[in-house]
């Protein structure tokens, strides 16, 4: 995980870089399978008072959202301790999230294939014009499930870096260089497509 360290009233040693190294070490560690998930983070220590805060700020690609925590001590080391001990927590939460949603996302695409493989193809007589609607709608696909989401700003590669994290085969997403909404999609080819609909 890529960071830099800001500083205020406080001399940035050696001993306090290779401590801090060591303490975002851990985080690192949760990441190693997707280093790009995040932005790179911001680790800002200020001195006021007597008292030591120190506060990390990151920013999540893939939920387009920005995790912030601080902590406060009298003792530096102590700070940092439980600055990157919160982070640390709030990176394990974002990666059981995204693991859960992958799991949710795996599971709704294998039910509709499911229905699809389910529909005896072979009952359909498209050229027997004698069967009703009725007849036919049994073994029609139907929609098994409805989800909703709110689209996300973010830029073709971003959508891309997502698409791939949630092991989809098609994004949905609106692009922030030309405002269109767009859809990333695999083609048959392993290449991908892009389809902007002009509004």
């Amino acid at each position: 995980m890529e960071y830099k360290v800001y500083t205020k009233e406080v001399e940035l040693t050696e001993a306090l870089e290779n401590y801090i190294e060591k303490r975002m070490s851990k985080p690192d560690h949760l990441l190693k399978k997707h280093p790009d998930i995040v932005s790179p983070s911001d680790v800002r220590i200020t001195k006021e008072r007597g008292m030591y805060k120190v506060e990390i700020t990151t920013h999540i690609k893939a939920l387009n959202k920005i995790i912030k925590v601080e902590e406060r001590s009298n003792d530096l080391y102590e700070a940092i301790d439980k600055v990157t001990d919160s982070f640390e927590r709030k990176i394990r939460e974002l990666k059981n999230r995204l693991q859960e949603q992958s799991r949710t996302d795996k599971k709704v695409r294998m039910e509709i294939e499911q229905n699809f493989l389910n529909a005896n193809i072979n009952d359909l007589n498209f050229n027997d014009e004698s069967k009703t609607e009725s007849e036919e709608k049994p073994n029609a696909p139907k929609i098994v499930r409805t989800k909703n989401f709110d689209l996300t700003l973010m830029n073709v590669e971003e959508a891309m870096l997502q698409m791939q994290l949630l092991g989809h085969s098609f994004f949905v997403f609106r692009n922030p260089e030309n405002d269109a909404i767009s859809v990333l999609y695999e083609r048959k080819d392993g290449d991908l497509g892009l389809i902007e609909f002009n509004e």
